[in-house]
């Protein structure tokens, strides 16, 4: 058999350094980076990384907790924000709750569950008035010390309101 040519051999050298390059693509870890001729790109699992990263509130909800509520508190939705539960301990008699950033964009619904505890007890809350209940009510919240309530809002791409649903009420009791 004959040698190798040097453009043979040139090939054969980017054949491997390509097969090299797909290996640690596809199971190099999320914190390497792998050269191509387009610069340096994230690994498979980086690149999974970045979507969890990116999409996280979607799939896996931050929850942001507020540990006395007070008379007044304002939550901010902001979708990029990525929050979309809240556990609340109120904790005093009436709470007036707003939402702050509240626009979902065009073509995009936006959900936040709302977990209600009762820090002193027999506290109730002052809802915003662009959420429709279901049955036309808002709920009866728990009053026992320690008890807790689930809400969820869900945005109204149709009349820009929030529609509340209560998930289910006096747990902990």
């Amino acid at each position: 058999m004959s040698d190798l040519t040097e453009l043979q051999a040139a090939e054969i050298a980017k054949l491997q350094a390509l097969g090299a390059a797909w290996h640690l693509f596809h199971h190099g870890a999320k914190t390497d980076r792998v050269t191509t001729d387009a610069g340096d790109i994230p690994t498979l699992s980086g690149l999974a990384d970045v979507v969890f990263e990116a999409m996280g509130g979607v799939l896996l909800p931050i929850v942001q907790t507020i540990e006395a509520a007070g008379a007044a508190l304002a939550l901010d939705i902001e979708t990029t924000r990525r929050v979309s539960a809240f556990d609340i301990t109120l904790t005093a008699p009436l709470c007036v709750l707003s939402l702050l950033n509240e626009q979902v964009p065009a073509g995009f619904q936006s959900a936040i569950t709302l977990t209600l505890r009762q820090g002193t007890g027999a506290n109730k809350v002052t809802w915003p008035s662009n959420v429709m209940w279901q049955f036309n009510r808002p709920p009866v919240l728990a009053y026992a010390p320690g008890a807790f309530d689930m809400v969820t809002l869900v945005s109204d791409p149709v009349t820009n309101k929030w529609r509340g649903m209560v998930d289910g009420g006096w747990f902990n009791v």
